[in-house]
């Protein structure tokens, strides 16, 4: 028995190396624009206080209840301060490691419930472990910072199922821990409802494996509680789904063509796993979703192979196999596109699915590990040596691919233009890309990039948004209105389109549209950049002067001006609007205000000049 644990003891510790060595090389990396943005804009999740408990804890409408991602995030703002993002790095890379290691623990529960060989349990167990450590189909799940979830998700899964076996096979007090598993898995991501039919086809599969009087009368006190916690967490994903746009048109136009569409998404993802050597942030393809394309009947033909194998094997006794075939679906269920969701394909979706192709190879090389070869022409242990050698190739190529992988998610950038390298069509990718090249003010491949994203998907209210800013930034006022227009028709609440349409309005001198939108946007509260609040309020005060409304329009220019004193540009567009009012003496205080702070010397010369013109004129009129 002590032999025992100490070798379990000392694999769990080759297993967490082997986890850090593989992963290490994203401790560095920046957030990416691809929602981590949304996490530092949190301040609920930046400080443990009882008032943030509070928010976090509580239901919001529109959203998705997952406080303990939440609550991980909190923790991570309040020990890492400043270093915060190294800190979540390493935060989720310990929830990975510890994921695997409760992965390890549920195989190795799992497999003697089905063995007596408990040696080959252990192999089997290990290696499979192994395998689905440095899985490259991973990476985008260990390293994106607001991907927090899917390791949660894992981790408690496995405690969950692991405590499922053992009250299955050993003590019925463990169905409570598996219980809390399942209630910190939903409240982690919300697909983990599957879990309580995971658990059905498991205990379905040790019934039919030795077989348990009264099965199904001792059933429903296990399964009750956990289809109370699974059921309402079903409707209310699916609600806020629909509320927030999420759920998207039926592919090809019906259910029915829907599901030829989910037929081969859940191909795709064999392809995904198995057989995929360069992975990427998105995998934009062209779905068959008609019944007169061939194609899509050889997705299901493929699809009732697959399940006509779970059968056979069930007949013949191999329970495992149908399981995992079981497994494979159900956790592939809620992204399969049953509701059509705005990504076709992603890594972080196989996470979970992924661990029926790493049982499958590891089956095949524990098999061939334990097989004694009677040859005169070889040893008896040769087939180990085969076992091994495969084995280290594998683990091998996957650790590369896995390390070469987390330094593309080293930055937005870099992410982006490699996805964009593989899947030019990819419409996250140059809606992203699209934010990024704004900010380096590379308008004309902004606008490129926002009509391949458009032309993949028509509904992309981001991309046409982007698209607007760089018409607007190139002065095509005209087609950025429309955009943004369009945008707006899409996605009526959001507020980055609605300042676009009112700046449109500002450069084209439709002062009363201009302040219309300005003003909806400060009393909906949607300015929050403090600079925007004071240019935004400096430009109601212009627009009320040009409609008549003088006084209005002091008191919003004061306003400005307390807004914008440590901000020389937004001094100077203040100056202007003084001196487009004929108001010289403001004007020139605003412009001696300016001058100091301004680090631009080509700029500050030319206000100085236009300083000292104004200076003139007021000379000459006195």
């Amino acid at each position: 028995m002590e032999q025992k644990k100490s070798m379990y003891g000392l694999f769990a510790v080759l297993l967490v190396v082997l986890i850090f060595g593989v992963y290490f090389n994203i401790l560095d990396n920046e957030p990416t624009n691809w929602d981590d943005p949304a996490l530092f804009l949190r301040t609920a999740i930046h400080e443990i206080s009882l008032d943030n408990l509070k928010k976090v804890m509580a239901f919001s409408s529109g959203s998705t209840y997952q406080p303990v991602r939440d609550l991980s995030y909190m923790i991570d703002f309040e020990l890492w301060g400043s270093g915060v993002v190294l800190g979540m790095h390493l935060h989720g890379l310990i929830l990975y490691a510890l994921m695997i290691l409760a992965c390890w623990l549920f195989l190795l529960e799992l497999f003697k419930a089905f063995s007596d060989d408990h040696a080959l349990c252990f192999i089997w167990a290990s290696l499979s472990a192994v395998i689905f450590a440095v899985h490259p189909v991973h990476v985008e799940s260990v390293t994106w910072l607001y991907a927090r979830k899917e390791p949660l998700l894992g981790l408690f899964t496995f405690v969950s199922l692991w405590a499922f076996v053992l009250g299955r096979t050993h003590h019925w007090k463990y169905y409570v821990l598996s219980v809390v598993g399942l209630v910190l898995a939903v409240l982690s991501k919300p697909t983990a409802v599957m879990i309580p039919g995971v658990m059905i086809a498991l205990d379905l599969a040790i019934q039919a494996h030795r077989r348990e009087p009264s099965f199904w009368k001792k059933r429903l006190f296990v399964y009750i509680p956990m289809f109370v916690v699974a059921v309402p967490m079903v409707i209310r994903l699916l609600s806020v789904m629909y509320q927030v746009g999420g759920v998207k048109p039926y592919h090809g136009g019906s259910f029915w063509t829907n599901l030829l569409a989910v037929s081969q998404i859940m191909m795709g993802y064999v392809s995904l796993i198995g057989f995929t050597i360069n992975y990427a942030a998105d995998y934009p393809i062209e779905l068959y979703a008609h019944a007169h394309a061939w194609q899509a009947w050889v997705f299901v033909a493929l699809n009732v192979l697959l399940l006509a194998s779970a059968v056979a094997a069930s007949v013949r006794k191999h329970y495992l196999y149908a399981f995992f075939v079981a497994w494979y679906y159900l956790f592939l269920l809620p992204v399969s596109h049953i509701f059509p969701i705005s990504q076709v394909m992603a890594d972080r979706y196989a996470f979970l699915p992924s661990l029926s192709w790493c049982v499958l190879v590891g089956f095949l090389l524990a098999k061939l590990w334990h097989l004694k070869l009677n040859s005169k022409m070889f040893s008896p242990e040769f087939p180990r040596l085969i076992a091994v050698a495969l084995f280290s190739v594998l683990v091998l190529s996957y650790s590369y691919m896995t390390h070469r992988q987390n330094d593309i998610w080293q930055n937005s950038q870099v992410l982006w233009e490699d996805t964009l390298a593989k899947y030019p069509d990819s419409s996250p990718a140059n809606v992203n890309l699209s934010a990024i090249y704004l900010r380096q003010g590379r308008f004309k491949e902004v606008q490129d990039l926002c009509i391949t994203a458009i032309k993949a998907k028509p509904y992309d209210y981001l991309a046409i948004s982007n698209l607007a800013l760089a018409q607007m930034m190139m002065k095509q006022y005209e087609h950025a209105r429309h955009n943004y227009l369009q945008a707006l028709k899409l996605k009526p609440d959001l507020p980055k389109a609605e300042m676009g349409l009112a700046n449109t309005y500002w450069e084209t001198g439709e002062y009363e549209k201009a302040h219309g939108l300005y003003t909806k946007l400060f009393r909906e509260g949607n300015v929050i950049n403090p600079y925007h609040a004071a240019q935004y309020t400096c430009r109601l005060g212009y627009s009320s002067w040009k409609m008549g409304r003088k006084d209005e329009a002091y008191e919003f220019l004061g306003r400005a001006g307390l807004l914008s004193r440590d901000k020389p540009l937004l001094l100077k567009e203040l100056g202007m609007v003084y001196t487009s009012m004929g108001d010289v003496p403001r004007a020139l205080e605003t412009f001696h205000e300016a001058i100091p702070l301004l680090k631009d010397e080509e700029l500050k010369g030319k206000l100085l000049r236009l300083l000292d013109l104004l200076e003139k004129q007021t000379a000459q009129a006195y």
